[in-house]
């Protein structure tokens, strides 16, 4: 059974909509009125997806939109008696994947559920990917990052010390085991003393 979480600005509109998601085949786990802290509650139980029922959805709805945006735990669908086009806009950049406004039968909310939890498990999904490829990238520029420092240490051990490039480089993995630090560092560690130095 699907968990799904439920906040209304009145009892009609919980009643009613709480009908309807029974008549498409879900059952409403949480409910919570507006005005009540639902914000942590869901966040802790969370649901698969969020109904907020509303006769128009005001700036605090809004503003916990948003907030609630930031955590992406599950969509967000908005059922507004009354909404005009610009706040239908407002309503879905504040963080809602869906607003239907006035009536909605329970066959047409069961496809919008529906389609808009396959929508956030895709885009859920491509989030993992790209937080992948950053951490990818991060660790490739600290794998360059070390690469140029370790030449350029190994440049200082061979014009400081007339050593060839073999040697410069073996010494330099001998100060990272001696010192259990990793070979970018040493050389980093090198570069910086021989600043002091110089």
């Amino acid at each position: 059974m699907m968990n799904i979480a439920l906040i209304y600005d009145n009892l009609k509109y919980q009643n009613e909509t709480a009908i309807l998601l029974d008549e498409a085949g879900f059952t409403v786990n949480l409910t919570f009125s507006t005005d009540s802290p639902w914000f942590d509650a869901i966040r802790e139980n969370k649901p698969k997806v969020l109904v907020i029922s509303v006769s128009t959805p005001n700036k605090e709805i809004l503003q916990q939109l948003n907030n609630f945006k930031q955590q992406a735990i599950c969509p967000v669908i908005v059922l507004a008696n009354e909404a005009d086009i610009s706040i239908t806009e407002q309503v879905i950049f504040a963080g809602a994947d869906s607003c239907v406004t006035g009536a909605i039968t329970a066959k047409r909310l069961e496809s919008l559920l529906e389609i808009n939890l396959a929508r956030f498990k895709v885009t859920k999904g491509q989030l993992k990917e790209i937080l992948e490829l950053h951490k990818n990238i991060e660790s490739l520029e600290v794998r360059l990052n070390d690469r140029k420092d370790i030449e350029r240490a190994k440049g200082l051990l061979m014009s400081s010390y007339s050593m060839n490039e073999k040697d410069a480089y073996n010494a330099l993995r001998s100060m990272a085991m001696d010192t259990g630090n990793k070979l970018g560092e040493v050389a980093r560690n090198l570069i910086s003393m021989s600043k002091v130095l110089n």
